[in-house]
């Protein structure tokens, strides 16, 4: 190959695109190599395409759409910088417009509760708990706890430590714990709002310094209703009649990106920062939980479990798992083993019940 000529595996490493999201953008017209090989196909990219590459990973990382990415790749410098700030001014402007909808929306679903809400109390779910240090971990920072709350209810709540956090995880979910259960002991309390008081227990052991810090997932079994707080990658998943359903989202914002159809699912599969958190309990980051309610049917299966888990075992194995009729000890077991099976990077926490 001419030495003025990159593979298009060496601009991706160059930069930090993959080749999949290579290809998408010679087939857009926004980055079209400078050579294609007539009997091979492959293709070939200029060194000076190096900077073009890198900022239109960058504005892609923002959310940036094709269409004006082209048209902000055509500017110098100056009228460059000016149209990135204009762009980013609209979405300002349009996340406030949102934020009033919202607000408005769910005062007024507030106002107008339905029967469906009431919460019929039952005998405890079937439940059970496992945790693994991992094949290639040196410590253990993921948490798990399943607790007997007030109520016949059940707890399922999994953490997921980083960067150095210890035992901060097992802290923050044993506050946490604590805190739920003496909220729910007034006969009178919901569930809802005990996770959403109850979380200012984990929120107070936040590190005020360094970047340790923890995910927390929490799901509340409660007659026909699961109650569910989660901020980070751990998550919350229900399993109905053999069907897998991911009920929290990971809080990353390749993510979020990916959920408003700002990136493709192939931009968002090698984004070298789609582990990355935006929202977690840690310093400086959003801590506050997303607060969700699913109505149950007998014989659902409810599975809280850190990444270590869900990022790692294949995906047509855990739905194979989690569709069949294991008791819940055999099964965390098993899912714990389907992680192992597949490498082990990371430590794995586990739970689960089924209604």
């Amino acid at each position: 190959m001419d030495e003025s000529l990159l593979s298009i595996g060496e601009l991706a490493a160059r930069s930090g695109l993959s080749p999949k999201a290579l290809r998408l953008y010679d087939e857009t017209g926004l980055l079209v190599p400078r050579r294609v090989d007539p009997s091979t196909g492959y293709r070939s990219y200029g060194t000076d395409q190096v900077g073009r590459a890198r900022l239109i990973a960058a504005l892609r990382g923002l959310g940036m759409g094709l269409a004006r990415i082209r048209v902000l790749c055509n500017l110098d410098g100056a009228a460059a910088a000016t149209e990135l700030r204009s762009w980013w001014r609209q979405e300002e402007a349009d996340a406030l417009s949102r934020a009033v909808a919202v607000r408005d929306l769910a005062s007024s679903l507030g106002q107008h509760p339905t029967e469906d809400a009431m919460t019929t109390t039952t005998t405890p779910a079937r439940s059970a708990s496992a945790l693994h240090i991992g094949l290639e971990r040196t410590a253990q920072e993921d948490a798990v706890l399943v607790r007997a709350l007030p109520g016949d209810r059940t707890l399922l709540a999994a953490a997921d430590g980083f960067h150095d956090a210890g035992d901060l995880a097992a802290r923050m979910l044993s506050a946490f714990a604590g805190a739920l259960e003496r909220a729910l002991a007034a006969p009178s309390a919901s569930p809802l709002p005990a996770l959403e008081t109850a979380w200012t227990a984990a929120e107070a052991l936040v590190p005020t310094q360094g970047a340790a810090g923890s995910t927390l997932t929490a799901g509340v079994l409660d007659g026909d209703r699961l109650h569910i707080a989660h901020l980070g990658d751990t998550r919350a998943m229900l399993v109905r009649a053999g069907r897998l359903e991911h009920v929290t989202q990971d809080h990353t914002h390749v993510r979020s990106l990916l959920e408003a159809g700002r990136l493709s699912p192939e931009e968002a599969a090698s984004h070298p920062d789609r582990r990355v958190l935006n929202r977690a309990l840690a310093t400086g980051a959003p801590s506050a939980p997303d607060l969700l309610v699913r109505h149950l049917e007998p014989g659902d299966l409810v599975i809280v479990a850190s990444d270590g888990l869900h990022a790692v075992a294949d995906p047509s194995a855990l739905a194979e798992a989690l569709g069949g009729e294991q008791e819940p000890e055999a099964l965390a077991q098993h899912l714990i083993d389907l992680a192992l099976d597949a490498g082990g990077p990371d430590n794995v926490a586990v739970a689960l019940a089924r209604a």
